[in-house]
């Protein structure tokens, strides 16, 4: 039993001490269901409750899953409702959800979700298809001054007044029997997500945001799941900064990283642990010996893989360094201090505007943009010709919208940066 699994069996106890008695009182609202949960037991089941949600038009969604061991996460529990009525659909006990999964898929059907890029991803892998009407209220609430990422608990409690409890959110979903404070929990992932988007939904149109919120949905949710080397370099390196050739390996490493994951169906970071990279990449060993003494690299993928990673070294040195052309830029102290400094204007004017700073852009985003532009400014000092400014949006961003024309006249000395505090909110605003 490795470490998140004894995690998940110690809460699934505790949380079965503390609430395994039931639940409490649930909300009288139009747009929640006064019913108990229903499971669904057969394909016929399946069926009849995927044509009661394509009649309603509106479905929340949501899985339950395990994810740490597992090259993909093992879907354990399908939620669904509507404004009527609450289904749960058992994978594990044999019922297919693939009629659920295409009323999910169906562009005539809204479907809400709640950082549901896991459940959406599991859509597409069951259908090989795209999916479309997404809304993660997630995304919706963070453009409404919640932070980013806030969680089902934090959204209902803000904006319903609901407190649901917290106890099942890390438990054995793989075990059964479910219990039933397993299953009233699940239940009530999908319950008061209606209603929380009706209220969500009516502030955002109210503040001219409403089609922000579809378009990030739609672009986190909707597309294909990528995978982002970069990301897995950042995160690995932990913000260290890497000479051109250690980059160039760490980038190859990654990638075979996520090969022997998927061959050996373990997630990418128990295959390879992130320290064991930076450990690979410090060291460079080129034969499977010296792999085999890697710290940190499990002794199972040293053994069976010890000759693929010496090759994968070998063939990062033949590579060409991988260039990062602002790394001396930002070897500068006072450009760093630059930056710094217009990243914290960027996080005060996103909060006094009720957008979470995280959303807009990452800090690494936001880096290379502003390294970008001082560099310009730099070649442009000397007489070099520079070509235009780079935006720090793409034109039909919404984020271009919300922020970016301030950003822009900040940066180019045109912009200030005023707020004042609201003593009644609790919150900076803007002073225009």
């Amino acid at each position: 039993m490795n470490h998140r699994r004894r995690q998940r069996a110690r809460h699934h106890e505790s949380a079965e001490r503390e609430h395994g008695g039931g639940h409490g009182p649930r909300i009288d609202h139009p747009l929640v269901p006064k019913g108990e949960h229903e499971v669904l037991s057969s394909a016929e089941a399946v069926r009849e409750f995927a044509s009661h949600v394509r009649a309603e038009g509106l479905v929340a969604f949501d899985t339950e899953f395990i994810g740490e061991e597992s090259f993909r996460p093992r879907i354990c529990l399908v939620q669904v409702a509507t404004t009527a009525r609450v289904a749960l659909i058992d994978p594990l006990e044999g019922v297919d959800p693939r009629p659920i999964y295409e009323t999910v898929a169906d562009p005539a059907v809204r479907t809400l979700v709640h950082a549901g890029e896991q459940d959406i991803g599991a859509v597409r892998d069951a259908l090989g298809g795209a999916v479309a009407n997404l809304v993660d209220t997630q995304i919706a609430v963070s453009l409404l001054g919640l932070p980013w990422p806030s969680s089902l608990g934090t959204t209902l409690e803000h904006f319903a007044g609901l407190r649901l409890g917290k106890a099942h959110t890390f438990t054995e979903w793989d075990r059964r029997p479910l219990t039933a404070s397993q299953l009233h929990y699940a239940a009530d992932d999908v319950r008061y997500l209606p209603m929380a988007w009706d209220a969500v939904r009516t502030q955002l149109e109210a503040r001219g945001r409403l089609a922000w919120a579809l378009q990030e949905s739609e672009l986190q949710l909707a597309g294909e799941l990528e995978f982002d080397p970069d990301r897995q370099m950042r995160r690995a390196s932990r913000g260290e900064n890497l000479r051109p050739a250690a980059t160039t390996l760490l980038r190859e490493l990654v990638l075979l990283r996520r090969e022997i994951a998927r061959e050996t169906d373990q997630p990418q970071r128990v295959a390879i642990p992130d320290v064991a990279l930076m450990e690979l990449v410090r060291r460079k060993p080129e034969r499977a010996d010296a792999v085999r003494e890697i710290r940190f690299l499990p002794r199972p993928v040293a053994g069976r893989y010890g000759d693929r990673i010496a090759e994968c070294v070998r063939h990062a040195r033949e590579l060409p360094p991988t260039k990062d052309e602002h790394a001396r830029l930002l070897e500068d102290a006072a450009v760093r201090a630059r930056i710094d400094s217009m990243w914290l204007a960027l996080q005060i004017r996103c909060m006094a505007e009720d957008l979470a700073p995280n959303l807009m852009c990452s800090r690494s985003e936001f880096t290379d943009w502003c390294a970008a532009r001082i560099a310009l400014d730099r070649r442009r000092r000397r007489g070099e010709m520079g070509g235009d400014a780079p935006a720090p949006f793409p034109a039909h961003d919404w984020r271009t919208k919300a922020i970016g024309a301030w950003l822009l006249d900040f940066v180019e000395g045109r912009g200030t940066l005023n707020i004042r505090w609201d003593s009644q909110a609790g919150a900076i605003r803007p002073v225009d």
